[in-house]
């Protein structure tokens, strides 16, 4: 049996729009470790909040590790 993708499993990447934010946000933070600083598009205030929510939820769950 084939595996499901992260991208068919987490909910979050079903969001076409909440994906591309937090792939682009994935790869601005991996960068900056890295020196190189990044610039994306200006996000749409719906996106925005989702990914402030998602962000929020993240943060939240890693404070009970």
């Amino acid at each position: 049996m084939a595996k499901k993708s992260l991208k068919e499993t987490n909910p979050y990447l079903k969001d076409t729009e909440l994906c591309r934010a937090l792939i682009e946000q994935s790869v601005s933070s991996s960068t900056a470790v890295e020196g190189v600083l990044t610039k994306y598009p200006k996000l749409s205030k719906a996106t925005e909040k989702k990914l402030k929510t998602v962000i929020a939820v993240h943060e939240s769950l890693a404070s009970y590790e």
